[in-house]
């Protein structure tokens, strides 16, 4: 007897469609049933079905393609720094924030003096580069320092922990202003890398 609330197989009239709910049906539940506990919970707390799934497609063995679940690891990695710090908004949002228009958004983007990064459904803009109507009080010294990096490198910079930082993040030394001790450590950053 299925609850209403998990009817995972309605009726399909299309042979194609059910041919194919079944073959996936049949892998999600071989997968599902390898899962530890903790793994099925954290798929379950994921915000809705398509993270679910994501989720759950990251923590199974993936026999056939390992670098697929590479990819599904840096996809949610992704959407993780998304939903950091209050999250992101949509141009049209910073545009409202900032008293400009939409295409001034895009223009100071390209130009380095906003942090924006792309997505499947567009760019969205990290809500805590912002003070106010304004950018952070040095967010545009930094990410000129961090041009040679890509954006999602710059979103990540400033969200981790930092040894040129003394083990901070900059983003909160920027919330300090502390923005001399940020702009040095993204002169830094990347260097041992490359060193």
């Amino acid at each position: 007897m299925s609850s209403p609330a998990y009817d995972v197989l309605p009726e399909l009239n299309n042979p194609a469609e059910a041919a194919l709910l079944a073959r996936i049906q049949r892998y999600f539940r071989q997968a599902i049933h390898t899962l530890p506990k903790k793994d099925q919970s954290r798929a379950l707390a994921a915000p809705d079905d398509f993270w679910t799934l994501m989720e759950t497609l990251a923590l199974v063995p993936v026999q056939e393609s390992p670098e697929l679940r590479v990819r599904l690891r840096g996809t949610l990695a992704r959407r993780r720094l998304l939903e950091q710090e209050g999250g992101v908004v949509s141009p049209s949002s910073v545009a409202k924030l900032l008293h400009i228009s939409r295409q001034a958004v895009g223009q100071r983007r390209v130009a380095g003096k906003l942090l924006g990064v792309e997505t499947p459904t567009g760019y969205l803009y990290p809500i805590w580069q912002f003070d106010g109507s304004e950018p952070m009080p040095g967010i545009e010294e930094t990410l000129a320092a961090l041009k040679d990096h890509d954006p999602w490198m710059q979103f990540i910079f400033f969200l981790t922990n930092n040894d040129a930082t003394s083990g901070r993040r900059p983003l909160d030394l920027l919330r300090k202003g502390k923005p001399q001790a940020v702009l040095r450590a993204a002169e830094l950053y990347g260097v041992q890398a490359t060193a």
